[in-house]
């Protein structure tokens, strides 16, 4: 980035984006409008501990050998009602006391927003409080997690909600648009991250914890980053993050747009893209802080294991386009490829001696699977393992290992 596409800055970070990525986004003023208007939203500091005294326990129950634990914090309400839940589940008869490491899922669902009339787009789904049912449902898959249950280390297995749909990344953003106002008839914020956050730091005091993981399919890939780096910030790094099937690139969107890259689902677009933007923390929507960013600085420091499918639909698939670069130049991929690209890149940059690691697969027919690590998949790309969630598994026990 040249010196002088360099974004102005507060404390609490960059509040317009280059003019390089301003281009690369759409070439659009009302896009470059709404990252404006990001750094102008008031929102909790990344590195500020989030709010656990609003936990309360709301039901136990034993099922298939685990007690379960589901929690509401009245802390953070959701988009349309009710408020942010979270499960935690371990091994019946497990005490409180004895160290276990921590994996947190985060399921996915999308991105959503309110249209100028009140309108929840695209369509009216995760606004309201998860229950215990969705939770289970949203985040046990027979492929990596329930190799988690099974694991001999013991995990204690934390569910988190997202009930605002704003990829796991919002702080206090006033949610732009939202007729559903608070009892007190004050209007509603975005607080994923904030929600996410208080679930990870509650698990810690109520369990002895030894390490913990982060794990995302989808929307909840794009919060592995968000979260994974806040905590970091926060002094409550993970030892990994498991990172499938999405990542956060600017530049990717603004190529599928101006090209017409045909998606086999509705894709990336202008108005989508805008109103996402502005209901995530500023400094996580900001085109600086995209993750493959973040990890060439050194400034996300915590190991991910980097997972997509080549033809994964919701990145617009295999189709062929010209895949923009951070270094300015531009090669010619598969458009799901492409989006994951860069932070490829800034992974293999560090060389052999890299806690990270990046696996696109092939998983499914034509590599169409969105989340690979829901099913108990093979992948047919012969430079991947063909069983990847084992693969992962073991990624995973080497940093439990490394500190």
């Amino acid at each position: 980035m040249h010196a002088s596409d360099g974004p102005t800055t507060t404390p609490e970070g960059p509040v317009r984006p280059p003019r390089r990525a301003r281009h690369r986004l759409a070439a659009s003023a009302t896009v470059a409008a709404a990252l404006v208007a990001l750094g102008l939203t008031a929102c909790v500091p990344l590195d500020r501990p989030a709010d656990v005294s609003g936990i309360q326990l709301v039901s136990t129950t034993v099922d298939g050998g685990y007690r379960i634990e589901y929690y509401r914090n009245l802390a953070y309400p959701c988009s349309a009602s009710g408020h942010q839940t979270f499960a935690i589940g371990y091994p019946e008869g497990l005490p409180a006391t004895t160290a276990r490491p921590l994996w947190t899922y985060l399921h996915g669902g999308g991105v959503g927003w309110f249209d100028d009339d009140g309108t929840a787009r695209p369509e009216p789904m995760f606004l309201t409080e998860e229950s215990l049912l969705e939770l289970r449902n949203g985040s046990v898959q027979p492929g990596l997690t329930r190799r988690v249950l099974a694991d001999p280390a013991g995990f204690r297995f934390l569910a988190v909600s997202m009930c605002n749909r704003d990829l796991y990344s919002g702080a206090g953003q006033v949610d732009a648009n939202n007729p559903n106002l608070l009892p007190d008839g004050s209007t509603r914020t975005t607080n994923g991250l904030l929600a996410t956050k208080a679930a990870v730091q509650f698990a810690h005091e109520r369990f002895a914890t030894t390490d913990y993981v982060l794990h995302g399919g989808s929307a909840g890939s794009v919060g592995t980053y968000s979260v994974g780096w806040s905590l970091q910030l926060q002094g409550l790094a993970p030892a990994g993050i498991v990172a499938d099937s999405f990542v956060i690139n600017h530049e990717w969107i603004g190529a599928v747009l101006d090209q017409g890259v045909p998606c086999p689902t509705a894709g990336p677009s202008l108005a989508g893209q805008q109103q996402a933007l502005a209901r995530l923390h500023p400094r996580i929507g900001h085109p600086a802080n995209e993750p493959h960013r973040l990890v060439e600085r050194g400034e996300l420091t915590v190991p991910i294991a980097q997972v997509w499918n080549h033809g994964d639909p919701w990145g617009c698939g295999a189709a062929p386009m010209n895949c923009p670069l951070p270094d300015g130049t531009v090669v010619r991929l598969g458009a799901a490829d492409c989006q994951n690209e860069p932070l490829r890149r800034a992974i293999a940059a560090q060389g052999p001696s890299s806690r990270s690691m990046s696996l696109g697969l092939c998983v499914g027919q034509d590599c169409r699977v969105h989340v690979v690590t829901d099913p108990d998949g093979t992948n047919t790309d012969p430079t991947g393992p063909a069983d990847y969630n084992g693969a992962i598994l073991a990624w995973v026990h080497q940093r439990l290992t490394d500190r």
